[in-house]
């Protein structure tokens, strides 16, 4: 009984606290500013799998979906005078830097630009605003035609009318077979506009690494050229083009990206996806670390603001993976199409159904020659 009264009295002061939170997050002292905000995500629903060889659908499954999106966060953002910072934490981030998404502090020179040094999203994926696809961790598209649109990792950048240039650090990224030179900081630039009424948004962005994998790290082999590794290239880049537009007083809206790159999972901002009726999607098509892996992936959107809580959106995609290095001609394609309807019953909270086909033919690996899920879950929102 004890416990159970223990357990009312901290849930009631949680409650109060982020109440509180949600209603004094920002304290604006003259030039000084703190923000303290927050999210948290869950979803609920039901997803089903089966492979197809030939004509013979095969293994056919499915499996309730529930739990809270590792994406959940809080964080505090400072301003004070031409200094910012932000450190943001979430229930898990696939990092050495534990649980930290963002971590990052700037200066503005006034009109000459910003610096930056910190864990930020880098300039070579598209802002979060292209894309409304919840699955995968609000990465639903990524793999099945779209560019991944967050990609935090330890960055120097400097910024200008909307142009950005950084060096990365992938270190943590590169996997055993490209090691080699892999502290070679990425160059990654990217450039984004906006109109002066906010119904047209544009950014483009690339980005390039060498690996050089030809030369063989072990040390009995005295650091020899090797031939068989120098098969792939050592190169991996990718680029993208992404624009947003509103009409109708902002309540109707098309998006779209389009993005080509090669070997650009090695750094995690380019993948081709399987989905195998789960809320996570797979990554296929690395079978041999050498080959050369080229990718071309179009995402298209569009929503309508039916009223001031309901909408609808509308998403459709495709992804093409092939690789040539090796002579084998393997090719996979991948496509999806999502349907949801977000209601949006306050200002903080957010409940959105949706239904999602994720689907792929081809070179598979282990997966058959096509693969079909179904998705259909309630994702819950709540910010502060």
């Amino acid at each position: 009984m004890k416990s159970l009264n223990k357990l009312v009295l901290v849930s009631s002061a949680l409650s109060v606290a982020l109440s509180q939170m949600s209603a004094y997050k920002v304290v604006d002292e003259g030039n000084k500013v703190i923000d303290i905000y927050g999210s948290a995500r869950g979803y609920v629903g039901f997803g089903g799998n089966a492979n197809v060889t030939g004509n013979t659908f095969n293994d056919p499954s499915g499996s309730a979906l529930f739990g809270l999106q590792s994406n959940s966060r809080v964080g505090i953002k400072a301003k004070i005078n031409n200094l910012d910072a932000n450190v943001e934490l979430a229930l898990q981030e696939e990092s050495r830097y534990g649980y930290f998404r963002h971590m990052w502090g700037s200066y503005t020179f006034g009109s000459a630009g910003t610096l930056l040094f910190g864990k930020a999203n880098t300039p070579s994926v598209p802002k979060t605003l292209f894309s409304s696809d919840t699955a995968n961790i609000d990465q639903g598209h990524v793999g099945f035609g779209g560019l991944r649109t967050a990609s935090r990792k330890v960055q120097i950048s400097y910024s200008i009318a909307g142009a950005t240039i950084a060096l990365v650090d992938d270190t943590e990224d590169v996997d055993a077979a490209s090691k080699r030179n892999g502290k070679i900081p990425r160059i990654a630039a990217g450039y984004y506009l906006q109109n002066e009424d906010k119904t047209l948004d544009f950014q483009v962005g690339g980005t390039y690494k060498y690996y050089n994998k030809g030369y063989d790290q072990n040390p009995g082999s005295q650091h020899r050229f090797d031939d068989v590794q120098n098969k792939g290239s050592g190169s991996a880049f990718h680029i993208f083009a992404a624009i947003k537009s509103q009409t109708m007083d902002k309540k109707l809206y098309f998006s779209g990206m389009f993005n080509y790159g090669m070997n650009a999972d090695l750094y995690r901002e380019q993948r081709t996806s399987i989905n195998l009726g789960s809320y996570k999607h797979e990554e296929i098509y690395r079978k041999d670390p050498r080959a050369n892996v080229h990718r071309a992936g179009i995402y298209a959107e569009s929503g309508y603001k039916i009223s001031d809580t309901l909408s609808g959106v509308l998403g459709l995609g495709y992804q093409l993976s092939f690789s040539r290095t090796l002579n084998t001609g393997d090719e996979a394609h991948t496509f999806m199409a999502m349907a949801q309807l977000p209601v949006k019953l306050e200002k903080s909270l957010t409940i959105t159904p949706q239904i999602g086909y994720y689907g792929a033919a081809g070179e598979l690996e282990n997966h058959g020659q096509q693969q079909h899920s179904i998705l259909a879950f309630v994702r819950l929102r709540y910010d502060f």
